[in-house]
């Protein structure tokens, strides 16, 4: 019998259920960088302990209570080349969320990701059937602490995750 494994950071599908997350959750237009970031971690989760975080945010992160990478089933690559690999899923979700009208085409013009009235309305409904509660508790961390949009810019968040791409 053959059996094979799948990896949520390359399905186009998975990315779309993702970033819609991390979009509904942040409420306000939010820079495509950022976006792929925090994605990024929304997938790979145990690699969050290999990033630089201040004390509080790092008390909260520890009661999401992620094993670390080498705790885990999988065998973790470095985070910046699973990152360079996750890119074109990542751009062809956010493609396909804008050509569904779930994103607004300008604002991704412009570099940013917002969730059009109609995506924000199907993607709330579809995301409390999709998201489990873990994966909510992560959401809320990433958006809410990790890389919030207030208080984080996009420089500082390259600088204390080491992940860092040319131009969206």
């Amino acid at each position: 019998m053959n059996c094979r494994l799948w990896y949520p950071q390359f399905d186009v599908h998975d990315g779309i259920r993702r970033l819609g997350a991390l979009l509904t959750a942040y409420h306000a237009p939010t820079g495509v960088e950022r976006l792929y970031i925090t994605d990024f971690y929304l997938a790979n989760p145990p690699l969050l302990h290999r990033t630089q975080m201040s004390r509080e945010v790092r008390r909260s992160f520890r009661n999401l209570n992620i094993p670390r990478p080498e705790k885990t089933f999988l065998t973790y690559p470095e985070p910046q080349l699973l990152y360079k690999k996750m890119e074109p899923v990542q751009k062809e979700a956010l493609r396909a969320m804008t050509g569904k009208g779930l994103l607004s085409l300008e604002e991704y013009q412009k570099g940013l990701g917002q969730l059009t009235d109609n995506g924000n309305a199907i993607l709330e409904q579809l995301l409390l059937e999709q998201i489990s509660d873990g994966e909510g508790k992560l959401v809320r961390f990433l958006t809410f602490e990790f890389a919030p949009l207030e208080s984080v810019d996009v420089d500082r968040l390259r600088r204390s995750t080491g992940l860092r791409r040319g131009r969206w």
